[in-house]
Protein backbone atom coordinates (compact mmCIF):
# COMPACT_ATOMS: atom_id res chain seq x y z
CA UNK A 1 0.00 0.00 0.00
CA UNK A 2 2.91 2.39 1.04
CA UNK A 3 4.22 2.04 -2.66
CA UNK A 4 1.14 2.99 -4.13
CA UNK A 5 1.14 6.32 -2.37
CA UNK A 6 4.52 6.68 -3.22
CA UNK A 7 3.49 6.25 -6.91
CA UNK A 8 0.59 8.86 -6.79
CA UNK A 9 2.57 11.32 -4.92
CA UNK A 10 5.71 10.83 -8.12
CA UNK A 11 2.37 11.08 -10.52
CA UNK A 12 1.22 14.10 -8.47
CA UNK A 13 4.65 16.02 -8.63
CA UNK A 14 4.69 15.72 -12.35
CA UNK A 15 1.44 16.77 -13.02
CA UNK A 16 2.34 19.60 -10.79
CA UNK A 17 5.17 20.24 -12.41
CA UNK A 18 3.66 19.89 -16.01
CA UNK A 19 0.71 22.02 -15.22
CA UNK A 20 3.11 24.97 -13.72
CA UNK A 21 4.85 24.66 -17.39
CA UNK A 22 1.95 25.34 -19.42
CA UNK A 23 0.47 28.13 -17.00
CA UNK A 24 3.67 30.03 -18.19
CA UNK A 25 2.80 29.65 -21.96
CA UNK A 26 -0.88 30.20 -21.20
CA UNK A 27 0.29 33.60 -20.01
CA UNK A 28 3.03 34.22 -22.16
CA UNK A 29 0.67 33.48 -25.27
CA UNK A 30 -2.01 36.03 -23.65
CA UNK A 31 0.82 38.84 -23.06
CA UNK A 32 1.67 38.36 -26.74
CA UNK A 33 -2.43 38.25 -28.00
CA UNK A 34 -3.12 41.62 -26.25
CA UNK A 35 0.35 43.11 -28.09
CA UNK A 36 -1.11 41.81 -31.23
CA UNK A 37 -4.52 43.45 -30.65
CA UNK A 38 -2.90 46.63 -29.52
CA UNK A 39 -1.29 46.84 -32.68
CA UNK A 40 -4.55 45.76 -34.70
CA UNK A 41 -5.88 48.85 -32.89
CA UNK A 42 -3.36 51.23 -33.84
CA UNK A 43 -3.85 49.72 -37.47
CA UNK A 44 -7.61 50.11 -37.84
CA UNK A 45 -7.35 53.35 -36.11
CA UNK A 46 -5.01 54.70 -38.94
CA UNK A 47 -6.67 53.57 -41.92
CA UNK A 48 -9.79 54.52 -40.53
CA UNK A 49 -8.05 58.01 -40.11
CA UNK A 50 -7.25 58.12 -43.86
CA UNK A 51 -3.37 57.99 -42.62
CA UNK A 52 -0.91 56.77 -45.32
CA UNK A 53 0.58 53.99 -45.20
CA UNK A 54 3.62 54.80 -48.19
CA UNK A 55 6.33 56.75 -47.46
CA UNK A 56 6.32 59.39 -50.28
CA UNK A 57 10.29 58.88 -51.81
CA UNK A 58 12.14 62.22 -52.23
CA UNK A 59 13.95 63.23 -55.33
CA UNK A 60 16.90 61.51 -54.78
CA UNK A 61 15.63 58.50 -53.77
CA UNK A 62 16.30 56.06 -56.60
CA UNK A 63 13.39 53.73 -57.50
CA UNK A 64 13.38 50.45 -55.44
CA UNK A 65 14.81 48.56 -58.57
CA UNK A 66 18.37 50.72 -58.73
Amino acid sequence: MDRRFEDIEVRMSYLEHSLEALDQVVIKQQERIDLLIAELMRTKQQVESGAEFVRPQSEDTPPPHY
